[in-house]
């Protein structure tokens, strides 16, 4: 019996090929203080996406409203909320810096926060 259980650990890397690809992201996924700081940064990148709008006072509670669902729709499609987490952040950064108009580097210095904080924490 203990040979069978010795086994069995040696194995259990390769009996979850469904989840594999999920610890080899996990260079890209904050500690908690950076990802508190980086929730503001998103904060940041939505509200600039709403006030690029051409009404700002729809756009503003919009973006706030679909970072919210897009963040749980990763949080689930992923099945890890951290993983998910950090690819919204990627993801409002990328759309921060594609369409917020002058406010574009808020969108950029996320990125460059998202990725900074998630290799080097």
């Amino acid at each position: 019996m203990p040979g069978l259980l010795v086994a069995l650990a040696a194995l259990e890397p390769h009996l979850t090929p469904q989840r594999a690809w999920l610890e080899r992201l996990a260079i890209i996924v904050p500690m908690n203080a950076a990802t508190r700081w980086l929730l503001v940064a998103d904060f940041a990148c939505l509200v600039a996406l709403g006030l690029a709008a051409r009404r700002p006072s729809i756009g503003v509670p919009l973006a706030l409203g679909l970072g919210f669902l897009v963040l749980n729709g990763l949080g689930m499609a992923v099945t890890d909320f951290y993983l998910g987490l950090a690819l919204f952040h990627l993801a409002v950064g990328a759309a921060a810096a594609l369409f917020a108009g002058r406010a574009r580097w808020i969108g950029a210095a996320t990125l460059v926060l998202a990725l900074g904080f998630g290799v080097l924490t």
